[in-house]
């Protein structure tokens, strides 16, 4: 082998290495995502089933709280909007990573039965 051929073949596999290297944090950053997301929606669900035991409708602005999981602390903010049948209202949770709800993790939409 010539020097030129033994330094064509380090080229490229240092192109493959960055390349693998750039894969497992693309996958690393996935899966911290994944993780956040996943968390988020148990506190979304969490609040959800609160205000059912609680037999709360929601008010038509948003109700802000915080509730502590895996040792860090989730934003949550939700509020009912109408619906097209008015035995029906629209609860809308979101869940944040910060105070500031800028960009939800996690925003979910049920349905609750509006008694009269």
């Amino acid at each position: 082998m010539t020097i030129l051929e033994v330094l064509v073949a380090l080229a490229v596999f240092a192109m493959v290495g960055v390349a693998l290297l750039s894969a497992m944090n693309n996958q690393s950053f996935g899966l911290q995502r994944l993780e956040d997301k996943t968390f988020a929606s148990i506190v979304a669900d969490n609040q959800l089933t609160e205000l059912e035991m609680r037999q709360q409708i929601p008010s038509f602005s948003w109700n802000e709280g915080s509730e502590m999981m895996v040792d860090r602390e989730w934003f949550f903010r939700y509020k009912a909007e109408e619906t097209q049948d008015e035995k029906f209202l629209a609860v809308v949770i979101e869940v944040h990573g910060s105070k500031e709800y800028d960009d939800p993790i996690v925003s979910v939409m049920t349905h609750m039965y509006r008694k009269r």
